[in-house]
């Protein structure tokens, strides 16, 4: 590669020099496929000097009549089954949370209320039955 050792390279471009050494050699299947090799060849020419969208068109060239390795999809997580129970159960201490929070309140609430009827009550003064006139 122009008198520049595969480790420069493999450092400057976060290329591994295995990667490297098959895109040297022109060992096409020993890259990972598709849009990664031609990332690769545009690192590499780049790192170079030289002109990457030749190198580009030539890699396509080269390979045109092979079939690039398709990448397996993953599956759509909508189809994937769900496990229900963690949201249930969190959705179901909530509730309970919120009714005995709600209970709490209105306890105290009568309480209060009971609390200051009854100071009301003695607060209020009955005149007495040997009063001045």
């Amino acid at each position: 590669m122009r008198g520049v050792s595969l480790e420069e390279v493999a450092a400057a471009t976060r290329i591994s020099t295995r990667f490297l050494e098959a895109i040297e050699n022109e060992q096409w299947d020993q890259l990972p496929g598709g849009v990664f090799n031609r990332g690769f060849i545009r690192s590499v020419s780049r790192f170079l000097g030289l002109d990457e969208d030749a190198m580009v068109a030539e890699y396509a060239l080269e390979t045109k009549s092979q079939a690039e390795p398709k990448v397996a999809a993953h599956p759509v997580a909508s189809a994937m089954p769900r496990n229900w129970k963690p949201l249930v159960i969190a959705v179901s201490v909530l509730v309970v949370v919120l009714i005995a929070g709600a209970l709490l309140i209105v306890h105290f609430a009568h309480r209060a209320a009971a609390r200051r009827q009854l100071q009301q009550q003695s607060s209020v003064v009955l005149p007495s039955a040997g009063g001045s006139h």
